[in-house]
């Protein structure tokens, strides 16, 4: 008997698929060629008004960043604007275009207090990176809200379910691979399964693709079905077992980037009004 392939719910944000990393390089990539081509005509550095506009520039941009994301996800201001997760996206490219547009701007000098600013704009994007990457560690739905604990333990035990009645009248063979595959090899410390997730998923998804090519009795739907079903229960399991660490992680992160993010702003502040005092660039007379 052919079960029917089971569909779940999709109620986590990660069941769709997010692109901001890779718009964020393509445009990256963008400013670059324009880089090289003003390097061509003229020389880019600070004191000049070309590279004054892309500190301005970069500069809105790392506002939005620090401001919107914030608005749409503390107050109801943005409701009516599109879920959470569009906002996050958006964060994340502001939040890399700006950086780079700052790069632009020094004109690769890092002296006094631009290259301060400079450097406190590196790690605050370096903390970033690590901020999305605990926050996608917790399991959402689609509106971005966190799942709880409870939600997890129902959805693994309807996966289970599910499981159960793909292995009903399976070989032999097939159920055995089925069992396997379902086994941990090895108990990790929560803190190491967290922050090594992506290598250990790539490293069950590589198991699970070369156990399946031996599944010859199961027809390519079935196979592509019980993938999903397997791939989808050891998230869920490294999920619950980390919960509680990430959102211990996640409150960590919070206290150490959000002091970094606001000296950093002062510090741009101070060079604002430096470069309008002393007249620099746009501001000469």
């Amino acid at each position: 008997m052919i079960s029917q392939p089971v569909v779940t719910t999709p109620t986590r944000a990660q069941a769709r698929p997010s692109f901001e990393l890779e718009i964020s390089f393509v445009a990256i990539l963008i400013l670059s060629g324009i880089y090289i081509a003003y390097e061509i005509m003229a020389e880019p550095a600070g004191g000049h008004p070309f590279g004054h506009w892309l500190g301005i520039v970069g500069t809105l941009l790392m506002l939005m960043t620090e401001i919107l994301y914030s608005l749409r996800k503390r107050t109801t201001l943005l409701n009516w604007a599109g879920p959470v997760r569009y906002w996050l996206s958006f964060h994340i490219f502001t939040g890399l275009v700006g950086p780079f547009l700052v790069l632009m701007h020094t004109g690769l000098q890092f002296r006094g207090l631009a290259g301060f600013t400079f450097w406190l704009t590196v790690v605050v994007v370096a903390s970033g990176f690590m901020g999305r990457y605990l926050y996608t560690a917790l399991p959402r739905r689609l509106t971005g809200v966190a799942q709880s604990h409870a939600e997890l333990t129902a959805e693994a035990q309807n996966l289970q379910i599910a499981l159960t009645t793909f292995r009903q009248e399976k070989t032999t063979h097939v159920q055995n691979v089925i069992a396997e595959l379902s086994q941990r090899s090895a108990q990790r410390a929560a803190w190491l399964s967290l922050l090594g997730r992506s290598y250990f998923q790539w490293r069950y998804k590589r198991r699970l693709a070369g156990a399946l090519r031996q599944l010859d009795e199961l027809e390519r739907a079935q196979q592509k079905e019980l993938a999903t079903l397997l791939a989808r229960q050891r998230e869920l399991e490294r999920q619950m077992e980390t919960l509680e660490t990430a959102r211990g992680y996640m409150r960590l992160w919070h206290m150490a980037h959000v002091p970094i993010g606001l000296t950093l702003f002062f510090s741009v502040a101070v060079h604002i009004v430096a470069a309008v005092y002393f007249r620099a660039g746009i501001f000469s007379p």
